[in-house]
C-alpha cells in the first residue's frame, strides 16, 4: 500500500493538507485518523460543544502532570479524536492573531512566515461573511461568520467595555487587534464548519484520497535518514504499514506530533534511552517549548429580571423549544460560538501591544469532575481573561509508567503554567481590568454580584492565589516541534524535519511562539501553507 503522501492526523492542519494535496485528482493521499468519523450530532450543533469535551469517542481525555504554578493541580488537557480533530470539538472562534506575531516568527529566522506572507493563505481558506476584500476571502473551505448576540447581557458587556475605555472595532482579524467586538466563528448556516467539513466532506469522494479512521499511528518508519512509511494499529488491532512515495506530513497536534516522533525514536537520544526506546535520529527539541494559553473566569450573577442562557440550558422544555427553532431556522442559541464578545488590550493599559484577551459569554457554569459544564440555575454570565503571550515553557515527553510494569511508558504533559512572573502579572492585571468592566455601567446596572470563589479575591495576593487555584487551559497548546534555526528547532521554515527527508510537520506544534488568541485559524493556515509549499516544490 503506497501513496504519494501520507498525512497523520485530520485536525485543523492535517485536513487542510490532505484536502489541498488531493485536489488535482491524481496525487494519491492517505489520511490517517486515530479517532472515528465526525457523525456525532453534537459536533455539528455549535452550542453543544461542551458535551464533546468529556466524550471518549470524540476526545483524547488527557490530563497534565501536577503543575507547580497551579499549586500542584493537574489540568484536564483534551484534544480532538475524530475527523476534524480539535476543530470538531472546539468553541469555533475565528481569531488569526496579530500581524506582529507572524513578523516575529519571520524575524526569528523563519523566512516566508511574516504577516504579509501568511495573509494570502488565510484569505485562501476563507468563505467570509464580510465578503472578499484585501483582508478576507470568499469561496474557501472554511466559513467565517459574524456572531449575532443571543442575549442582552452580551450587548451590555460590550457597551461597558467601551465605557471603560476599550475602543469598539468592526473586525478582530485585520492584524491589529486592539479593541473589542463581537466574535467571528467557523459556522456555516448554523452548523459547525470544522476542517473536516471544509476540506474533507467533498474531497472524500475523490478516488485519489483514502481516509482511514481508527488508525492509531505507532511510529514513522525510517529508511536511513528518509521517512518512508507509517505503521499504525487499526480498529481491529492489526498492525498495518503504509508507504509514502513522496512525503509524510505529521499533523497530530502539539501533543500527538511529538508523541509520534518520540515513539519513532526521533528526539533527545539520552531521554529516549531512559525509556528503552532505541534512538533513530537525535533531535533534542522534540516535545520541548510547550506553551499554552491559561484563562480564568469571573462570573457575574445578574438580577433576576435579566435572564441569560442559563434559564434555557437548565430547563429541558425551553431547551426543546429552542432546539425546534434551531432545526427549522438554523438560528438562535444553538447556532452560537462559545463566546459572543471578544477583545484584546494591553494588560498594563499603557497603549502598548495587546497581550491579553477578554471574552464574554451569556451563561455561567461550574466544571464537573470530568471537566464538562454544569450550568447555573440563576441568571449569570462568564467573563474570562487570558494572557496571550506567555513566557512559561513546559514539555511533552515519554516517561516510565511505574504502575504499568514491564518497562511500559506513558505520555507526560507538563505545561508549567505561571512559571514566569510576567505571566502571573499579566493574568493579575487582566483580571482587574475584567472586574472594572463588569462594575461599569450599563453592565453594572444589571449586576447583583460575583459568583464563585473569585468574589472573595480582592487584593493582588488573593487574586493571584485564586488564579493559581482555579485557572485552566483554554485548549491552545503549541510549540513542541518548533520551527526555527537554533539547536532546539525541530522543523525548518519549509516545515521539513531537520536532518531527515520526506517528513514535514503541519500543525500548532511548529509555532515557535504562540499567536495572540485562539489557535484554530492559525493551525489551518499552517496546513494551507504547507500544502502550497509542497505543490510549488513538486511543480518546479
Amino acid at each position: 500500500m503506497q501513496y504519494d503522501y501520507i498525512v497523520i492526523g485530520s485536525g485543523s492542519g492535517g485536513a487542510a493538507v490532505a484536502g489541498r494535496l488531493s485536489e488535482d485528482g491524481k496525487t494519491t493521499v492517505c489520511l490517517l485518523e486515530a479517532g472515528g468519523k465526525d457523525r456525532h450530532p453534537f459536533i455539528h450543533i455549535p452550542v453543544l460543544f461542551p458535551h464533546l469535551l468529556t466524550n471518549p469517542k470524540t476526545t483524547w481525555l488527557r490530563k497534565s502532570e501536577p503543575v507547580p504554578g497551579l499549586n500542584g493541580r493537574s489540568i484536564f488537557f483534551p484534544s480532538g479524536k475524530v475527523l476534524g480533530g480539535s476543530s470538531s470539538i472546539n468553541g469555533m472562534l475565528y481569531i488569526r492573531g496579530q500581524a506582529r506575531d507572524y513578523d516575529d516568527w519571520r524575524d526569528g529566522g523563519n523566512d516566508g512566515w511574516g504577516w504579509d506572507d501568511v495573509l494570502p493563505h488565510f484569505i485562501a481558506m476563507e468563505d467570509h461573511a464580510h465578503g472578499g476584500n484585501e483582508a478576507h476571502g470568499v469561496g474557501g473551505p472554511i466559513a467565517v461568520t459574524n456572531t449575532e448576540l443571543s442575549n442582552a447581557s452580551s450587548a451590555k458587556f460590550l457597551d461597558a467595555a467601551v465605557a471603560a475605555g476599550i475602543p469598539r472595532i468592526p473586525d478582530l482579524n485585520t492584524g491589529d487587534q486592539f479593541g473589542i467586538s463581537t466574535v467571528q466563528g467557523t459556522i456555516r448556516k448554523g452548523r459547525r464548519n470544522s476542517s473536516a467539513a471544509g476540506y474533507l466532506k467533498d474531497a472524500k469522494r475523490r478516488a485519489n484520497l483514502t481516509v482511514r479512521t481508527g488508525a492509531n499511528v505507532s511510529r514513522i518508519v525510517l529508511d536511513g535518514t528518509r521517512a518512508s512509511g507509517v505503521e499504525y494499529v487499526d480498529s481491529a488491532g492489526a498492525i498495518v504499514t503504509v508507504q509514502a512515495g513522496r512525503e509524510i506530513i505529521l499533523s497530530a497536534s502539539a501533543v500527538g506530533s511529538p508523541q509520534v516522533l518520540l515513539q519513532s525514536g526521533i528526539g533527545d537520544s539520552a531521554e529516549l534511552k531512559d525509556v528503552d526506546i532505541e534512538p533513530t535520529h537525535h533531535l533534542p527539541g522534540v516535545g520541548k517549548n510547550l506553551h499554552d494559553h491559561l484563562f480564568i473566569h469571573l462570573q457575574p450573577r445578574l438580577n433576576l429580571e435579566h435572564p441569560t442562557l442559563n434559564q434555557m440550558l437548565c430547563n429541558k422544555p425551553r431547551m426543546g423549544l429552542e432546539l425546534i427553532r434551531y432545526g427549522l431556522t438554523r438560528k438562535g442559541a444553538f447556532g452560537l460560538t462559545s463566546t459572543e464578545i471578544c477583545g484584546f488590550l494591553d494588560s498594563r493599559e499603557s497603549g502598548d501591544r495587546p497581550d491579553i484577551q477578554i471574552n464574554y459569554r451569556p451563561f455561567s457554569f461550574d466544571y464537573s469532575a470530568q471537566g464538562g459544564f454544569v450550568f447555573h440555575p440563576f441568571p449569570g454570565g462568564t467573563a474570562s481573561i487570558c494572557y496571550t503571550r506567555p513566557k512559561s515553557r513546559g514539555d511533552v515527553r515519554l516517561v516510565r509508567d511505574n504502575g504499568g510494569g514491564g518497562g511500559a511508558t506513558r505520555l507526560a504533559i507538563q505545561p508549567n503554567y505561571l512559571d514566569h512572573d510576567d505571566d502571573v502579572q499579566g493574568m493579575l492585571h487582566g483580571y482587574k481590568i475584567l472586574r472594572k468592566i463588569i462594575h461599569t455601567a450599563p453592565f453594572a446596572d444589571w449586576l447583583e454580584g460575583e459568583h464563585g470563589p473569585g468574589a472573595a479575591a480582592q487584593d493582588d495576593d488573593e487574586i493571584v492565589e485564586h488564579i493559581r487555584n482555579h485557572a485552566s487551559t483554554i485548549y491552545h497548546p503549541v510549540g513542541t516541534c518548533k520551527m526555527g534555526t537554533d539547536d532546539m528547532a525541530v522543523v525548518d521554515d519549509r516545515l521539513r524535519v531537520r536532518g531527515l527527508s520526506g517528513l514535514r510537520i503541519a500543525d500548532a506544534s511548529i509555532m515557535p511562539v504562540i499567536t495572540s488568541g485562539n489557535t484554530n485559524a492559525p493551525s489551518i493556515m499552517v496546513g494551507e501553507k504547507c500544502s502550497a509549499m509542497i505543490m510549488s516544490e513538486r511543480n518546479r
